[in-house]
C-alpha cells in the first residue's frame, strides 16, 4: 500500500517552503468568491466546469531520463505523453494574461478530470488535483550529482482591478504541495508546500508574481529508477446562500518544472532560453474570426503584439520572424525580423521592446473572397548565438477564420457572466459592425455548467437591436418563444437558429432578453477586452460594462448558418448530386473547378469543407441528411440535400 508521509497542514502560512521561495509570511486575506460591477448588476464568476476537454495523453511504458523539463508550451496545450500521467484534474493552457515565464501552464484547481466539481466538494478542506510524473530513472546518481528539481508557482485570482482578474485565488486554508515518490517503500513524502493567497500579496512580499522554488534532491531513497514526483491541492468552496454560484475555485498555476544534474539551488535561476509569453495574437484587428463576405483588408491590424523574454542573466541576440500559410500548406508571406539584442528578464521583469520584433507590422492583407478559408500565421524566436536550450516555447501558431460567423473570443472561458436585478427583465447586447448587408440566420452562445444545473431552466429570448448613438436602438429581431440553455457533452457552443432570418446592415446589437433576475451564467472570455463593445439594461437606461473580457457569443449569417434542411431546395437544376443517398463516395455533376464544398449535418455544424477538383470525393460520416452547400469561384452558391446511407 503507498503512503503518505506528511506534517499537518497549517491553514495561515506558508508551509515548509524550503529551497528559495523567499516567502516568510502569509498574511490573512480577504477573498471574493466572485464580483459584483459597482452598479451591482454585473456578475462574474469562476466556472464550475472546464470549458475544453482536459488533457488525454498516452503515458510511455519506459521511465523518463534527464533532463526531465516541460513547460508546457506545445501547440496543442496538452500534457506532454513523455512527462506526466494524464489522469489527475490538471489543465493545461496558453496562460493568457498570467505573464508565465514562458507561453503554457498547468492550472490545479477544484475541478476534476471530467470537467465538475469534485463530488466530495465542501466548504471544508478536500483533496483535489493530482500531477504525477511519469516515473524517472535516477538510479546512476548520488547526492554528489547535485539533482535540483525546480519549478515556478503562481496563485491563481490575477492582481490589480478585480473586474480584470482572472480566475480564483486560493484561500487561507488551502493549499499547494510538492511530494517525492520512494519506489523502496512506497511512500509519497511531502518535501515542500504553500499556503493561500493571492496575487497581490505575494507581489508585496516578493516583489515577484510568479515564485521560484528549487528543491534538492539527496535522499539515498530516491536514487533508483521509479523515482517520481507530484503537486497536489486542497481546495475548500466559499460559502454562499445562492444556488449556482458556488463553483470552481482556488486555483494554482505551475511553470517550467526542470529537473537535472549539476545543478545549485541559486534564489536567481539562470535558463539559456528565448521564448514567447503570450500565444500568438489575430491578425485582426477587432475579431479573431469574422464572415468571408465581410472581410476586407480594412479590418486587419497594423501589428502584431508579441511578447518575447529572455531568461538568461545577460542580453542575448534574437532572430524574429512571422509567416502566413493557407490550407494546402504553402507560404503565402514571410516577416523577417532580424537579429534585435534581448534584455535578460531579471531582475527588472524586462521584455524585448524592440519594434522589429515586439511590435512587428502586418505587412499582408488577407485574400478578399465570398469563400470561407482558414489560415495559420506561425511566429517563431530563435536566439541567434548558440541557441535555445529549449525550443518548444520558440513557436507559437494562430488559425484566422473565415467562415461565416464574428467572434471576439478565442473559444475558451475563464469566468461565467451574468446580470443580476430586482428587475424583471433583463437586457444583454453585444456590438458588431458590418462592412456590407448580410442575413443574419443563427447566434451560437456559450453557456457554462453551473452547480446542480441551476442555470438550466433559465428562459431568455434572442433579441437584434439597430446600433443608434452608440447603444441598442430600434429592435429588429425579437424571439416570440423563450429559449433555455443547452449543453451537450463538454461546454461548448451551442447554435441558436432564429426563427426567421432577418436582414441586417452597419451597426447592429446582438443578445437576448432574460424575463426573470436568474442567474444564466455565459461564458467570458478574459483573453480580449471588448467591454466598449458590451451593453446591459436592468432598469431604463443602457449601462456599458466595465469587465474586461469578451462575451462568448457569436452571431451567424447566410444560409449556410441555418438548421432548416427541410426547407432546402436545388437552387440550379444544372448541378446534380449523385448518388443520393450515397454511402461515401459522392459526385457532383456541373460544379466548376476549384468550387469550395462544405456540409452541414441537420443541427447546422459544418462537418466537412474542401475545393472540388472535377472528381468524386469521399464523405466519412454517420448515416443521416446533411446539407451540401457548393461555393463556386465567382461566389455563386448552391444547396442540395445530401443523404447518406450506408
Amino acid at each position: 500500500m503507498v503512503e503518505i508521509r506528511s506534517q499537518e497542514i497549517r491553514s495561515r502560512e506558508v508551509r515548509n517552503c524550503i529551497s528559495r521561495c523567499l516567502i516568510p509570511l502569509l498574511f490573512p486575506i480577504f477573498q471574493f468568491s466572485f464580483l459584483i460591477s459597482s452598479s451591482a448588476q454585473e456578475v462574474l464568476l469562476p466556472l464550475q466546469t472546464i470549458p475544453q476537454q482536459r488533457m488525454a495523453s498516452k503515458t510511455v511504458s519506459e521511465p523518463v531520463t534527464l533532463p526531465f523539463f516541460e513547460d508546457f508550451s506545445n501547440s496543442t496545450f496538452h500534457l506532454s505523453p513523455f512527462t506526466f500521467h494524464p489522469e489527475g484534474g490538471a489543465t493545461v493552457s496558453d496562460g493568457v494574461r498570467l505573464l508565465p515565464p514562458t507561453v503554457g501552464v498547468v492550472t490545479l484547481d477544484a475541478l476534476d478530470a471530467s470537467g465538475n466539481l469534485y463530488p466530495f466538494a465542501s466548504t471544508s478542506l478536500f483533496p483535489a488535483d493530482t500531477l504525477t510524473s511519469l516515473p524517472i530513472r535516477l538510479d546512476g546518481f548520488s547526492h554528489d550529482d547535485s539533482l535540483v528539481l525546480s519549478f515556478y508557482f503562481l496563485p491563481g485570482g490575477g492582481e490589480g482591478n478585480l473586474w480584470e482578474r482572472v480566475g480564483d485565488a486560493p484561500d487561507p486554508q488551502d493549499s499547494l504541495m510538492l511530494e517525492f515518490f520512494s519506489s523502496v517503500d512506497s511512500v509519497w513524502t511531502i518535501v515542500w508546500s504553500c499556503g493561500g493567497m493571492d496575487v497581490d500579496s505575494l507581489v508585496a512580499i516578493t516583489g515577484h508574481r510568479w515564485q521560484y522554488v528549487s528543491i534538492p534532491i539527496t535522499e539515498r531513497v530516491y536514487f533508483d529508477s521509479l523515482f517520481q514526483f507530484r503537486f497536489r491541492n486542497f481546495c475548500s468552496l466559499t460559502e454562499t446562500t445562492k444556488p449556482g454560484l458556488a463553483g470552481n475555485c482556488d486555483f494554482w498555476h505551475i511553470d517550467y518544472i526542470l529537473l537535472d544534474s549539476d545543478r545549485t539551488t541559486n534564489s536567481t535561476p539562470v535558463f539559456r532560453d528565448v521564448a514567447f509569453v503570450d500565444p500568438a495574437p489575430s491578425a485582426l484587428a477587432a475579431y479573431r474570426a469574422m464572415p468571408a463576405r465581410q472581410y476586407r483588408t480594412t479590418d486587419m491590424a497594423d501589428a502584431f503584439d508579441m511578447r518575447i523574454t529572455n531568461l538568461f542573466n545577460s542580453t542575448l541576440a534574437t532572430q524574429y520572424a512571422y509567416a502566413v500559410v493557407d490550407a494546402t500548406g504553402d507560404t503565402l508571406y514571410r516577416y523577417d525580423g532580424g537579429y534585435e539584442n534581448a534584455p535578460a528578464f531579471l531582475p527588472d521583469e524586462s521584455y524585448q521592446t524592440a519594434p522589429s520584433h515586439a511590435t512587428p507590422p502586418i505587412g499582408y492583407s488577407f485574400p478578399v473572397s465570398s469563400n470561407s478559408a482558414t489560415y495559420t500565421i506561425v511566429h517563431t524566436v530563435r536566439e541567434g548565438a548558440a541557441g535555445d536550450d529549449y525550443r518548444t516555447n520558440d513557436t507559437v501558431r494562430y488559425q484566422q477564420v473565415f467562415d461565416n460567423y464574428y467572434a471576439y473570443d478565442d473559444g475558451s472561458a475563464e469566468n461565467g457572466y451574468g446580470l443580476t436585478s430586482t428587475s424583471s427583465h433583463l437586457y444583454l447586447a453585444y456590438r458588431f459592425d458590418l462592412n456590407t448587408a448580410d442575413t443574419l440566420t443563427a447566434l451560437d452562445l456559450y453557456f457554462n455548467r453551473t452547480n446542480d444545473g441551476a442555470n438550466e431552466t433559465v428562459p431568455f429570448r434572442i433579441t437584434v437591436w439597430k446600433a443608434e448613438n452608440g447603444h441598442p436602438g430600434t429592435v429588429l429581431y425579437r424571439d416570440n418563444s423563450n429559449r433555455r440553455p443547452l449543453f451537450d457533452g463538454l461546454n461548448r457552443y451551442q447554435r441558436y437558429v432564429l426563427e426567421s432570418p432577418v436582414v441586417v446592415n452597419g451597426s447592429i446589437f446582438v443578445g437576448f432578453e432574460q424575463s426573470n433576475n436568474y442567474y444564466i451564467n455565459l461564458g467570458f472570455d478574459r483573453s480580449h477586452n471588448t467591454s466598449d463593445r458590451i451593453y446591459y439594461l436592468t432598469t431604463t437606461e443602457w449601462q456599458q460594462s466595465i469587465l474586461s473580457g469578451s462575451l462568448m457569443m457569436r452571431p451567424c449569417f447566410g444560409a449556410a448558418a441555418t438548421v432548416g434542411i427541410g426547407e432546402v431546395e436545388s437552387e440550379n437544376s444544372e448541378v446534380v448530386v449523385y448518388p443520393n443517398p450515397a454511402k461515401e463516395n459522392v459526385i457532383v455533376q456541373g460544379l466548376p473547378d476549384g468550387s469550395r464544398i462544405e456540409l452541414y449535418d441537420a443541427s447546422g455544424r459544418q462537418v466537412q469543407a474542401f475545393t472540388y477538383r472535377l472528381s468524386p470525393f469521399t464523405v466519412h460520416l454517420p448515416n443521416g441528411l446533411y446539407l451540401l452547400r457548393c461555393i463556386t469561384p465567382n461566389g455563386t452558391t448552391y444547396t442540395e440535400k445530401l443523404i447518406i446511407r450506408k
